[in-house]
């Protein structure tokens, strides 16, 4: 969907940081008028969204799915609040995974409410395909199934998962 506020990914094909807010109980898009208000650029705008992501990945529930010999495969990232897409924006995200996941990661986030991380130097993501645009269509609030690099916190886009 398109917002009048955002930001390109490096490498991403459709993906964009949108610049927003709490509106009840739901992340809203400013517009163009809100935005305006704030009376900030994008840079800052984006250091101040740091400390907020910080606070909603700390809300996020983390779980870790193995394989049958219980090796790490993926971390499953949810909120029942929709924090997900600003949550993995935090940048003390690659340190909670650098133990077990390693240090360079990748991870998509096919909607508000749910996000999947996984080793770059892991099992092929593809394999995962399924489960992302599964996560994707189910939703009200999808965002993407791109999938991204995190790498000394900064992300780009690496990919796309297929249907």
């Amino acid at each position: 969907m398109g917002s009048p506020i955002s930001s390109t990914v490096e490498n991403a094909q459709k993906t964009v940081k949108v610049a927003g807010g709490w509106d009840g109980n739901l992340l809203a898009a400013f517009t163009r008028k809100e935005w305006s208000k704030l009376g900030l650029k994008w840079t800052e705008f984006e250091n101040k969204a740091r400390k907020t992501a910080s606070k909603d990945f700390q809300k996020l529930t983390i779980s870790l799915k193995r394989d049958r010999r219980m090796v790490v495969e993926y971390a499953e990232l949810s909120s029942s609040d929709g924090l997900v897409s600003s949550g993995v924006l935090a940048p003390e995200m690659g340190e909670r995974f650098a133990e077990t996941l390693g240090d360079d990661l990748l991870f998509v986030v096919p909607s508000r409410y749910r996000a999947f991380v996984f080793p770059k130097l892991g099992p092929d993501v593809a394999k995962f395909s399924g489960l992302v645009w599964g996560a994707y269509r189910e939703s009200s609030y999808p965002v993407s199934v791109e999938l991204f690099e995190w790498k000394k916190g900064t992300i780009r886009a690496v990919g796309l998962f297929e249907p």
